[in-house]
């Protein structure tokens, strides 16, 4: 779950949100860029990305702007990044951050940005909405039998109704859980009080001028979706001018790999996040995992390549580094042979597990050989919540536009042939429909 900063109120605002949605390579990044640089005489920006190296002193966005002049929070001379930011934000000066340092923002930075009158644009989109795993539903259940927590009919947002100091102690175990509740960060769905999610405040999009998010396969998803629960409005940014992709260029670029006759039970797994951490039957067996760190060897193996090529990925529950206990019952982990992260002579790291929901950097373009072994869907309780208040997910837009975005980080966004193995049956079937089409 993200950070959950206890100074935030969710007073709305009514700023509409513009939407830059396009395909990656079709050079988004680049053209906001130019963009920015064209309004620097009329414009204050803040520019968030998910990389921190795309935000830095040196980084992309301030090295490639010439006429607009950053400036990256930092701790050398303040407590906190939070603090410098508020301090840059005071002057008026343009900032670029990263979306976790966005994400702890205060009302005295949303003061600032509003009487500033700053432009947001946001690289990729924000997780503000996730499931809540602090507290458990048990303690939910005994805080609603002891009248100390009521929910809130229109929106499902748990109300502290109680007036009890011992609460209020720090050493109390339900201290943490009443702030939360309190800020108005606790959410819980129609179906069941135990289905809890945590928002983040609207304001981190409504309180600038314009914000700006630059994305992919947006409509659908669970920003929109969120968007428009909270009756925040969205249009097309549509002062730049992005390059127009072809399927078919992308297709001459792309072998999708099938298995020999001997390896095809990987296409009949179910490979969900349920299936790969939740025990019992139907669910993943030692001899399913094992199978799976022996598909990647043999995936390796036939295309002979080595641990510098390949990127592969599955929920982190199951990596080799995991913690391998669990309640006292040991965790079988994907270890295959010769093809984990391994620390190189120069001191770097080369990765071969790439997070599923990896987006924006490049540090991977020199892979070639992909193998996704996730069958992936939204996160259940945000899922259930955006559902039962009328504005469900589309569990194959979040599928695919995620698949694809986790493709290209590959050798695929320099424009080089890669060779990518999908596993789970259905993501296969959505990936292949999506080359077909003409979005």
């Amino acid at each position: 779950m993200f950070n959950l900063d206890l100074s935030i109120d969710n007073n709305n605002d009514s700023t509409e949100v513009e939407i830059l949605d396009n395909i990656m390579g079709s050079g988004k990044t680049t053209e906001i860029i130019k963009w920015m640089d064209s309004k620097y005489a009329t414009e204050k920006f803040i520019y968030v990305s998910p990389l921190l190296s795309e935000v830095k002193d040196g980084g992309r966005i301030s090295r490639d702007c010439k006429n607009v002049k950053f400036h990256f929070p930092h701790t050398e001379e303040h407590n906190t990044k939070t603090d410098h930011l508020l301090e840059l934000l005071k002057q008026g000066l343009n900032v670029c951050c990263t979306h976790s340092l966005y994400l702890l923002m205060t009302n005295k930075h949303f003061q600032e940005i509003k009487k500033q009158g700053y432009t947001i644009i946001i690289d990729e989109e924000l997780n503000i909405i996730d499931s809540y795993d602090e507290y458990s539903p048990f303690d939910l259940d005994s805080l609603i039998s002891l009248g100390c927590i009521e929910k809130q009919e229109s929106d499902g947002m748990l109300v502290w109704v109680r007036d009890d100091e011992n609460f209020d102690k720090s050493i109390h175990a339900y201290h943490k859980f009443k702030r939360h509740v309190e800020n108005g960060l606790i959410y819980s769905t129609k179906r069941s009080d135990s289905m809890m999610v945590s928002q983040l405040p609207i304001k981190l999009f409504s309180v600038a001028k314009r914000t700006i998010i630059i994305t992919y396969m947006f409509e659908g998803n669970v920003l929109s979706s969120f968007l428009k629960l909270k009756g925040i409005k969205y249009k097309p940014f549509t002062e730049v001018s992005t390059k127009q992709i072809k399927k078919s260029d992308i297709k001459d670029l792309i072998t999708l790999f099938r298995p020999d006759s001997k390896w095809v039970k990987i296409n009949n797994l179910r490979l969900s996040n349920t299936w790969y951490t939740t025990s019992g039957k139907g669910n993943a067996t030692e001899s399913d995992i094992n199978f799976i760190s022996k598909f990647i060897e043999y995936f390796a193996r036939k295309c002979d390549v080595d641990y510098k090529q390949i990127m592969y990925t599955f929920p982190k529950y199951r990596r080799w580094d995991s913690v391998t206990t669990r309640g006292g019952i040991k965790r079988k982990v994907i270890k295959p042979r010769s093809l984990i992260d391994r620390k190189e002579d120069d001191g770097s790291v080369e990765k071969c597990w790439i997070a599923t929901q990896t987006r924006a950097t490049n540090d991977y373009a020199h892979k070639t050989h992909l193998c996704h072994l996730f069958n992936r869907y939204p996160n259940r309780s945000v899922k259930a919540y955006l559902q039962d208040y009328g504005y469900d997910v589309n569990d194959d837009v979040f599928a695919v536009s995620e698949l694809v975005q986790w493709v290209w980080r590959s050798a695929i966004r320099n424009n080089e042939p890669i060779v990518l193995c999908i596993a789970s049956s259905r993501m296969k079937k959505l990936f292949t429909a999506w080359l077909d089409s003409g979005y």
